[in-house]
């Protein structure tokens, strides 16, 4: 699995993402220090939380949704970087 780096919020929280899985998904991940969490797009799922507090963990969710017409497009065309080929 690749993982292709998305953004970084003002307070810290790096925002990654990997490509496609075989099931069609892509995983969206939030990093700070030692807290992670871990969506699934299309799905709308969190696969696990680390650290975060649930409405953290739930506003990430919905930035995940938001976003996943792009992360599911760069996902496919290799990451954020490749966003003008998209």
């Amino acid at each position: 699995m690749r993982i292709f780096d998305y953004y970084e919020t003002g307070d810290g929280v790096k925002v990654t993402h990997s490509d496609l899985t075989p099931g069609h998904n892509v995983l969206v991940f939030f990093d700070k220090d030692d807290r992670h969490l871990e969506v699934s797009i299309p799905e709308g799922r969190i696969i696990e939380n680390k650290g975060f507090s649930d409405s953290q963990a739930a506003a990430f969710l919905i930035s995940a949704v938001r976003g996943m017409k792009s992360i599911m497009d760069y996902a496919q065309h290799g990451g954020v970087d490749h966003a003008w080929a998209v």
